[in-house]
């Protein structure tokens, strides 16, 4: 009789989650950032966006970007993106740092400038892309 029961049960509680997680999977989409800030910021396409821990932010001078990605796909195979294609989307490189653990590419696309930090882990390279925009 108990195993009867637990069928239906078990389906019921299933149907339930999933028709929660639709709800709020719908929800979610209205707090991604607006990704229009990274229009001419190319990804790579092994790499995932991270939407929850990427925000924009407005400030009475401009606007901050902050956008997450991660994937499997070499540290060098990304810096060698960012540099062709930053430039192929009329940015200009600034500058470059690396200290081993993490490197840095700085890109200027007046009036706004580009971040790109890349750190390569175990299982996974994760990006970081910074845009800043002032106002005029």
């Amino acid at each position: 009789m108990r195993n009867m029961w637990l069928g239906p049960l078990t389906v019921l509680a299933l149907a339930a989650l999933l028709a929660i997680g639709c709800a709020g999977r719908s929800g979610d989409d209205q707090g991604a950032p607006p990704l229009s800030m990274f229009a001419d910021v190319p990804l790579p396409p092994e790499l995932d966006i991270d939407e929850k821990n990427s925000q924009v932010y407005e400030h009475a001078i401009g606007r901050v970007g902050l956008l997450k990605a991660s994937g499997r796909i070499e540290k060098l195979a990304v810096l060698s993106y960012y540099r062709e294609a930053m430039l192929q989307n009329g940015w200009t490189k600034e500058s470059e740092f690396d200290n081993g653990d993490r490197h840095m590419l700085i890109f200027a696309k007046s009036p706004r400038s580009a971040a790109v930090t890349v750190k390569e882990g175990w299982f996974s390279t994760d990006v970081e892309i910074n845009v800043s925009a002032k106002k005029p």
